[in-house]
């Protein structure tokens, strides 16, 4: 809310009680329905000055309005007790009024802030884990060449350093991306219809070198023709990416082949 605005609608509430303050004491008491009514026109400043200003501006409009009042309820005590302790009654519930009502709104624009945030929040891990996700993707042939380069380096050799220092910075970035992807695990699900054998192949071609540097040959055997799923992809991607990846070195006394692989299942539970 501008400074401007602010005064406007200052402004607008002071006009307002200054109106009904004059209908309020021009009014004869013997015209005590005129009077209600008047005194009744008195709840509107105090409203907007809940609504525009929150607390503050509830409370200090119910007092100035209190302090209009308190000589006009004197003069009704003078012409008819009863008409004073209805006063008395009416500037209370002036004072509660402005009080509710400039809480609420306080506690609703606490709310519309904290909200605002977590949106920010959500938006920012999710973005935060989408490029975590691609970084993994590209640090597991990275490393898995990496490793396939120094197995077939001599350790003497001035390169080997080069490429310690290449593996340690690597893995430092890994590190990093660990923790992104753990800001972000609570992102929500960015669903998709996705070809399985293809997300299938891809997860073949990245990480079967790092399968045949020991001794596993990666096969793919996916269904032909089977139709598209809906699910995240990149998160299925690191789900089947990490894992494998991690244990790739414990297959190098099992010689032979890997295959993974996809099939129709025909329980409802699996469809897209």
């Amino acid at each position: 809310m501008g400074r401007a605005h602010k005064k406007t609608k200052g402004k607008a509430i002071l006009v307002l009680v200054a109106v009904v303050t004059l209908l309020y004491y021009v009014t004869p008491l013997r015209l005590s329905l005129l009077q209600e009514l008047f005194t009744r026109f008195f709840y509107v400043p105090i409203i907007l000055g809940g609504l525009w200003f929150g607390l503050w501006g509830g409370v200090r409009v119910s007092l100035l309005i209190t302090f209009i009042c308190i000589p006009h309820a004197f003069v009704a005590l003078r012409y008819d007790p009863t008409l004073f302790y209805d006063e008395v009654l009416e500037l209370l519930l002036f004072n509660l009024l402005g009080l509710v009502v400039g809480a609420l709104k306080d506690r609703d624009r606490r709310q519309q802030a904290l909200n605002q945030e977590l949106q920010t929040l959500a938006s920012l891990g999710e973005t935060v884990s989408s490029v975590a996700h691609e970084m993994k993707n590209m640090l597991i042939p990275i490393r898995g060449f990496l490793r396939r380069i120094r197995e077939n380096q001599n350790p003497g050799d001035k390169v080997a350093s080069y490429l310690e220092i290449v593996d340690q910075e690597s893995a430092k970035l890994e590190k990093m991306v660990k923790d992104m992807l753990s800001f972000g695990r609570f992102a929500p699900l960015n669903k998709q219809e996705v070809d399985v054998r293809a997300l299938v192949e891809e997860l073949q071609q990245i990480l079967g070198d790092e399968f045949r540097d020991n001794g596993v040959r990666l096969v793919c055997k996916c269904q032909e023709g089977m139709k598209e799923v809906g699910l995240d992809r990149e998160k299925i991607h690191h789900a089947l990416a990490k894992p494998a990846s991690q244990c790739a070195p414990s297959l190098l006394k099992r010689k032979g082949s890997s295959t993974p692989g996809s099939k129709r299942s025909r329980d409802p539970a699996h469809r897209g």
